[in-house]
């Protein structure tokens, strides 16, 4: 169910203040835009916002949904066990030869650069970062869920070239709601698991960080596959009950003097803890943002 919540909060030494919650995921047969997380807002250089989960044999896809308040930029990253190390970011260190490189040998550099494009393009969207996930965006237009980007959609299409704007953070975003839709690509093994980190960003910086943990489902937890699907869950009570959490957190941020009531709330929340099956991803989450 996804009605069941825990949400902490906490302010970091550079004044962002950090915010975590837990959900469990819906089992695979009741995955639908109806039974989306609900990640919250993002606006313009104000929050970032995690996902830790993860993909499996009882899992196939997952759903978030998220609100753009602000026209602007708008990126998101996905992070799994599968990539490499340096891949997950990159070092200051790296950073200071790469501008180095820049100033000494222009020319080398710009053809450095062209070099790795062409290679990258020759690779699938998230072969570098997400191998064995596919990665859909959806945007609601006149009351529908419109799929704008797709990183599995044919590479001289509108939907592919979005995806790659918004993998490099170059995508143009207007105001409305959005839902993300990770899943596996045809020949991923449909038995591991894929435990990963989504990142969405507006701008380059934030105030507030939202950090989301899902454990898995029912599902996932018995070891198997529901035919049957779970009549308690709709709009109004999955989705509905982790936005309440939600909209706690966005009334004490746009009052600071009212932030002990965010605590005193999350205290009458059930708790959850996230099970050991998100290790991994957890794990993955502190690499990406070291």
């Amino acid at each position: 169910m996804t009605s069941s919540i825990s949400s902490t909060s906490n302010v970091d030494e550079n004044g962002v203040a950090g915010w975590e919650k837990s959900v469990t995921d819906v089992n695979n047969i009741d995955e639908s835009f109806a039974n989306t997380r609900d990640l919250g807002y993002t606006r313009l250089n104000y929050s970032r916002i995690t996902t830790i989960a993860q993909l499996g044999e009882y899992n196939e896809r997952d759903i978030y949904k998220v609100q753009v308040q602000s026209n602007g930029k708008l990126s998101i990253s996905l992070r799994n066990e599968g990539v490499e190390e340096n891949v997950l970011d990159l070092s200051e260190y790296e950073q200071y030869l790469d501008e180095l490189k820049q100033q000494l040998d222009p020319e080398g550099y710009a053809e450095e650069q062209a070099a790795q494009k062409a290679e990258q393009e020759d690779l699938d969207l998230l072969e570098t970062t997400a191998p064995g996930m596919t990665l859909k965006v959806y945007m609601v237009k006149n009351g529908k869920e419109v799929l704008i980007a797709d990183s599995t959609a044919e590479k001289d299409s509108e939907e592919y070239q979005n995806m790659s704007a918004i993998l490099s953070g170059d995508y143009r975003a207007t105001k409305g709601n959005y839902y993300i839709e990770v899943g596996k690509t045809e020949d991923a093994d449909p038995k591991a698991d894929h435990p990963y980190a989504m990142q969405i960003l507006q701008g380059t910086t934030y105030k507030h960080d939202y950090v989301m943990t899902q454990s898995d489902s029912a599902d996932t937890t018995n070891k198997e596959i529901s035919t049957t699907q779970d009549t308690s869950l709709n709009s109004t009570t999955g989705t509905s009950a982790i936005s309440a959490a939600y909209a706690a957190q966005i009334q004490a941020v746009r009052d600071e003097g009212a932030a002990n009531l965010l605590a005193s709330g999350a205290s009458n929340l059930s708790s959850l803890t996230a099970d050991d099956s998100n290790s991994n991803a957890t794990a993955l989450f502190s690499a990406l943002l070291s």
